[in-house]
């Protein structure tokens, strides 16, 4: 293995020679080869090399075989092992995940609190171009999109500190060489030729197969996804700009978004629905928010990673935590003043307008002045939530409030929860539709301004 093909972690992130690195150590070869370079940079150009080594708790004797191996090689190179014995199985039963999942999520977490600690910027781990080219055949196989063809990074962001992969544009072949020219000692974990594994049979089955129809192949591929993770970059740059753009303080602009290139918004929706949920979503996810920009499923609840839903509500996409039971029924008199209810998602305003102020009955979307003489109507203006076969006067007629509130595109979640404004005759006022024809109204003592706005909730 030629020298030239290592690039120090320092280098990889752009932070000064002597910064602290932790090395993810396992024993095997890749990392004993790292470990062997690093220690000599180390010297040379002064920082602190931490290693850490973690036991899943899945390969018994083997597994404590390793662990050993790995003290010792630390003790030979006077360097501090920080080691995590943990039982992944079952941590994996009590989180529903799989071994795979689970034994990087704990592996990672301890890298990162290790760091935290000891103030490590910078963790490094063995991942060599084999490792990226099986990852890009991964990706393929089960269908991604450009990011996953991008395979591995040799640098990128882990959590708040950098994550550094030193030996990527080096073979598994070139790995092994080293090893045996500096005479390396390594062990070899039995369960990477396990067939049960998809990985596995990638690299036991296929890699050999294609590495004799195509020279250099793990290289080349080092070269393809350098290639695509700039181009990568080039559109998830436009599609930060376009969240900017589009972010509206209730949710993403549907005007905005739908004048966008597909490309863009897609990896825009990616990241905004991942920031909101907490979750990176799937194409299934951004596919049923897409339809939401042509109106063809306008109204309705898209589902969301971690039981988040998202709609599209007056010209905006917005993303609420799924709605769980029947609303609760209100019936609450018309005062003056300020309410709101959590249950409904809506605040309300009711205020006095002042004697002099020329004004008529109107009505708006979110606003009505009423003119009517408080005094005596008062005790007959409430509010309360839809019942099954309400209806308002207007144009001259009863009409279904369902299908008002279609005609209004009035997201479904809001329409047994929206506050109805009643009096003795029936529905004076529904926010976001209108109000009822003629007003009946008696001399006014003086008038009042109602005001509806939804509440945007997150849990």
């Amino acid at each position: 293995m030629s020298r030239d093909g290592f690039v120090s972690p320092q280098e990889l992130a752009g932070l000064p020679k002597e910064t602290a690195v932790l090395l993810a150590f396992s024993g095997g070869a890749d990392s004993c080869a790292l470990l062997h370079l690093l220690a000599a940079r180390a010297k040379s150009d002064g920082f602190v090399l931490t290693l850490a080594h973690v036991n899943h708790g899945i390969r018994g004797e083997e597994a404590l075989r390793d662990r050993d191996f790995c003290q010792k090689r630390a003790e030979e190179y006077g360097l501090e092992l920080c080691i995590l014995d943990a039982d992944v199985p079952a941590l994996a039963k009590e989180s529903g995940r799989g071994l795979e999942e689970e034994a990087r999520a704990v592996r990672y977490d301890y890298f990162e609190r290790l760091m935290r600690e000891r103030e490590i910027p910078l963790l490094a781990t063995a991942h060599h171009a084999d490792d990226n080219l099986e990852t890009v055949l991964f990706h393929l196989c089960r269908g991604t999109g450009l990011s996953g063809l991008g395979g591995i990074a040799p640098v990128r962001p882990f959590r708040t500190r950098m994550l550094t992969r030193p030996l990527l544009g080096l073979s598994r072949r070139e790995i092994l060489d080293y090893c045996e020219e500096n005479r390396l000692e390594y062990v070899t974990d039995s369960t990477n030729a396990d067939p049960v594994y998809a990985r596995n049979r990638i690299r036991t089955k296929v890699v050999p197969i294609l590495g004799e129809l195509y020279e250099n192949l793990p290289q080349r591929t080092v070269r393809m996804t350098e290639s695509l993770r700039e181009d990568e970059a080039f559109l998830v740059g436009l599609a930060h700009e376009l969240l900017e753009k589009a972010e509206n303080g209730y949710g993403l602009s549907l005007d905005v978004l739908s004048k966008a290139a597909n490309s863009i918004r897609t990896r825009a929706l990616m990241e905004w629905i991942g920031r909101e949920t907490g979750h990176t979503p799937e194409r299934v996810h951004i596919e049923g928010v897409l339809s939401l920009l042509d109106g063809r499923h306008y109204g309705a609840e898209i589902a969301l990673p971690a039981d988040f839903c998202a709609a599209a509500e007056f010209g905006s996409i917005c993303i609420y935590p799924r709605q769980r039971g029947e609303a609760k029924p209100l019936r609450l008199p018309l005062t003056e003043g300020e309410w709101c209810s959590e249950d409904l998602e809506f605040a309300i305003s009711v205020k006095k307008i002042e004697e002099n102020t020329k004004i008529n009955n109107l009505s708006t979307e979110s606003y009505i002045n009423l003119n009517i003489n408080f005094d005596i109507m008062k005790d007959n203006l409430f509010w309360r939530t839809y019942r099954e076969g309400d209806t308002l006067f207007r144009g001259g007629m009863h009409k279904k409030l369902r299908k008002l509130y279609g005609e209004a595109n009035i997201p479904v979640r809001w329409r047994a929860r929206l506050p109805l404004l009643c009096d003795g005759e029936g529905i004076v006022w529904v926010p976001f539709v209108g109000a009822r024809d003629c007003l009946k109204n008696n001399t006014p003592t003086h008038r009042i301004g109602v005001l509806i706005s939804a509440k945007r909730r997150k849990e």
